[in-house]
C-alpha cells in the first residue's frame, strides 16, 4: 500500500474550494496515500516534511486575488521565502469565467509553487463555476488522474 503523503493547502471564500479539496482528499486516500487537509495553512507547514507532496485547492475572490486564509502562504512562497526544491505539486484553480480574471489565485499560487523550485505534476485543473455545477465531483475525478502521474 502506497503511504506517500499529500498536503492540500486551501484558499477558500464560500466553502467551494474546501469540499473540492475534501472530495481530492477522499479519493487520494482510497488510493493508498496518506492526505491532510490544511485550511488554516502557515508557510512553515510546507516545509513540515521534504517528502511530501503540496496540492493546492484554491479559488479566487475578489479581482483575481488569494483567499485571506491562504495568502500567508502565497506571500511567503512569492517572496521566494520558501525553498521546495524537489518538492511535488499540483493545483485546483477555481473560479468564475464571469469575472476577467478566472481562476487567477490558482494561477499565481502555481507560479510562486514553481518559482520556490517545487516541480509540477501533470496539468492544473481549473473549475469553473458558471458551467461545473458540483466542482467537488471534478475535483475527485481529476485527483484520480493526477495520482496517476504523481506516481511516475
Amino acid at each position: 500500500m502506497n503511504m506517500d503523503r499529500i498536503q492540500i493547502i486551501v484558499g477558500t471564500v464560500n466553502g467551494s474550494a474546501w469540499k473540492a479539496a475534501q472530495a481530492a482528499a477522499a479519493i487520494l486516500q482510497a488510493l493508498g496515500y496518506g492526505t491532510e487537509v490544511n485550511e488554516e495553512a502557515r508557510p512553515q507547514d510546507l516545509l513540515r516534511d521534504p517528502t511530501e507532496t503540496i496540492l493546492v485547492c484554491c479559488s479566487t475572490t475578489g479581482d483575481g486575488d488569494v483567499p485571506r486564509n491562504i495568502y500567508p502562504v502565497y506571500a511567503a512562497l512569492d517572496n521566494e521565502a520558501l525553498d521546495l526544491c524537489g518538492r511535488k505539486y499540483g493545483v485546483i484553480a477555481l473560479g468564475d469565467r464571469g469575472y476577467p480574471r478566472f481562476a487567477h489565485a490558482g494561477l499565481l499560487l502555481e507560479d510562486a509553487l514553481y518559482r520556490s523550485g517545487a516541480m509540477p505534476v501533470g496539468n492544473m485543473l481549473t473549475i469553473d463555476a458558471q458551467v461545473d455545477e458540483r466542482p467537488h465531483y471534478t475535483a475527485a475525478r481529476w485527483a484520480k488522474d493526477w495520482s496517476e502521474a504523481l506516481k511516475c
